[in-house]
């Protein structure tokens, strides 16, 4: 059974690690990728970005683990309708500075670039919305619906919590992958919005998601 809770800050480089390995082979790595001979340098890299990464949300979001046999097999990060946004400074706040000894500084801009840009579609929805994120699973636990039973159990229950009234909640993602276009869709939310973005002569799909989530 998979038990949920908040991230411990003395996990973050445990996480850092699961998501450069659930992220490595997708679209948005590209740009840093070719910096590296081996795959186990490149995950190296991306361990130490994802820290950098989930430690500029950390303290301005809801950062959720799913654990099941003291294993940390999934995890999300949840911004709050109406919050303060992260940007490059948080990011850089978070030590990006010290990702320039390996990668060089233009390679690591565009990177965090590149992630601040999926958010644009769905800039208006996000200032009035729950925005997923990220959601990431272990690769050893693919195919197990992980990612879903974290969204059904977790994400969205702890949303129909918070909400106030009989109102119901804007909730919105976004992804640059096709099979997660295909696992959001699956998981209940409708697709507002396609964009590219074009890195180095490829173009990158842009997918941004919403569904309405009534009050408990």
């Amino acid at each position: 059974m998979i038990n949920y809770r908040r991230l411990g800050l003395a996990e973050l480089k445990e996480v850092a690690r699961m998501n450069a390995v659930s992220f490595a082979d997708y679209p948005l790595c590209d740009e840093i990728r070719n910096e590296f001979i081996d795959e186990d340098g490149f995950v190296d890299f991306m361990t130490e970005v994802f820290h950098v990464y989930i430690g500029a949300y950390y303290k301005k979001s809801l950062v959720f683990v799913g654990e099941e046999e003291n294993q940390i097999k999934s995890f999300a990060i949840l911004d709050r309708p109406y919050s303060k946004g992260t940007g490059l400074f948080d990011y850089f706040r978070a030590g990006a500075f010290k990702l320039f000894r390996t990668v060089s500084i233009t390679k690591v801009y565009k990177f965090l670039k590149i992630l601040n840009e999926g958010h644009e579609p769905s800039k208006d929805h996000k200032k009035r919305s729950w925005f997923l994120e990220s959601l990431a699973v272990d690769n050893s636990c693919r195919g197990q619906q992980l990612g879903s039973k974290m969204l059904k159990d977790c994400i969205i229950p702890y949303i129909k919590e918070q909400s106030k009234g009989n109102k119901s909640e804007s909730f919105v993602t976004f992804t640059n992958n096709e099979i997660n276009r295909k696992f959001y869709t699956k998981n209940g939310f409708t697709e507002f919005d396609y964009t590219t973005i074009e890195r180095n002569g490829k173009t990158m799909g842009n997918w941004s998601f919403k569904m309405s989530v009534s009050p408990a």
